[in-house]
């Protein structure tokens, strides 16, 4: 599942993007003395991450201003992921170059849209990441937050929808923005919890209660957001784009359920049922 928002599409195309709650990947205060409560919630989901998929498995994140601190051999295979993930899923066009320049503009530092990156390693290649990106309510753009295809009038359309889905419905004046997440084809199926779980932890830390994503209806980000609980609040019709909106803790919730329990079927359950509801199928036609 992938989310996509190239700020400089590169051919024009169709778009499809406290203890217990830890369950498995607990840690019991001072056990890592060293590590801030975010550091230690990352290094017990990289136990996590070692149990269900193998020891070769390490994720890495980097928080605000780490992103300034990433090393250009990072960026060169994030790039290669990048570029691998979307031209194989999508057909679109991207060189490990034009990736890179993507990947940089989207990671830039500002206070007021701050960056939040995990990484999915096996070994030393990159084979998942996700992003997303802090919002003040005033830094909401419709240049760079809504999607790239639509018309300027119906991107400013969107916008409007979005602060007033903030300030009159949620009541709210920070937002966090889903902007990518992918994953090489082979490793798709188990990695996106892992990848969304440590943002949407830190995010919560930050005070960061709603979420915004835009995808496509016929995307699995379309069931990808309904099964851990966005609601599409608009859509675009051109190109069947939607922006979907939902609780960042109760996202986050679902993904962890789905880990503790290993992926199975029973894991999924609270995901399948939200998307069976909102499509009125299975027993929410009851």
């Amino acid at each position: 599942m992938e989310l996509r928002k190239p700020i400089t599409p590169l051919r024009s195309a169709t778009v499809t993007h406290h203890i217990n709650a830890l369950g498995d990947f607990q840690l019991l205060p001072g056990l890592l003395p060293n590590l801030d409560a975010g550091e230690q919630r990352l290094a017990a989901l990289n136990r996590t991450v070692r149990d269900k998929l193998g020891e070769e498995y390490a994720l890495k994140a980097y928080y605000g201003e780490e992103v300034l601190s990433i090393p250009e051999a990072t960026f060169d295979a994030l790039a290669h992921c990048y570029m691998t993930v979307f031209n194989e899923s999508w057909g679109e066009s991207w060189t490990e170059a034009s990736a890179k320049r993507e990947i940089k503009d989207s990671l830039q530092w500002n206070p007021q849209r701050i960056p939040l990156l995990s990484l999915l390693f096996k070994d030393a290649e990159i084979i998942g990441f996700c992003w997303v990106l802090l919002l003040d309510k005033s830094a909401l753009s419709k240049e760079r937050d809504m999607p790239w295809e639509l018309s300027d009038a119906e991107k400013s359309g969107g916008l409007a929808i979005s602060t007033y889905w903030m300030e009159e419905v949620v009541k709210k004046d920070r937002i966090m923005f889903i902007k990518e997440l992918g994953a090489l084809k082979e490793h798709r199926q188990k990695v996106s919890p892992f990848l969304s779980i440590p943002l949407f932890e830190r995010a919560v830390q930050m005070g960061y209660d709603v979420a915004f994503l835009w995808t496509n209806v016929y995307s699995k980000a379309f069931k990808w957001g309904l099964g851990v609980g966005f609601s599409p609040v608009h859509f675009f019709i051109t190109n069947n784009l939607l922006l979907m909106y939902g609780s960042v803790k109760g996202s986050l919730d679902t993904l962890k359920a789905v880990v503790d329990a290993s992926f199975s079927k029973q894991s999924q359950y609270y995901m399948i049922k939200n998307i069976n509801k909102y499509l009125l199928k299975g027993e929410a036609r009851n």
